[in-house]
């Protein structure tokens, strides 16, 4: 009896290793950006949250030079910001600068604390803030 090897079961490992060579090779020729600046996100940082506890709608700041594009589903909520607390520089993640930030909302006619990591990244003229939630 002779074994005969089908043509897929050879086109598979070359597929795997073609997948994984592109996964493990450097980008397409562009580079990293660069580090974002702590002060400058931090500042970034404060304008956003600023805005939402003076009531502004969360995609106000998208329009302003430099545009600010926030990430925050309790202000897409519309819960309000009371208060937070923001301290030090925070500290690099990826390319970005990463804060954890005390947060007293009020929802649904109740006050509810929050503790909240942001990630600020500046892009050129385009600046990314992230939030993810984290029990307090």
């Amino acid at each position: 009896m002779r074994f005969q090897r089908s043509r897929s079961a050879t086109v598979v490992p070359g597929a795997l290793a073609l997948f994984l060579a592109a996964l493990l090779a450097p980008g397409c020729g562009g580079s990293a950006p660069p580090p974002t600046d702590p002060s400058a996100a931090r500042e970034f940082l404060v304008q956003a949250l600023d805005a939402w506890k003076s009531g502004e709608p969360k995609g106000s700041l998208a329009d302003g030079k430099p545009s600010i594009l926030v990430n925050d589903p309790d202000w897409e909520r519309a819960s309000k910001l009371i208060d937070y607390e923001l301290d030090g520089d925070g500290h690099p993640l990826g390319a970005g600068i990463q804060w954890t930030v005390p947060l007293t909302l009020s929802a649904g006619g109740k006050t509810v604390k929050k503790r909240a990591v942001y990630v600020v990244n500046v892009a050129d003229k385009n600046i990314a803030v992230s939030r993810q939630d984290m029990d307090f």
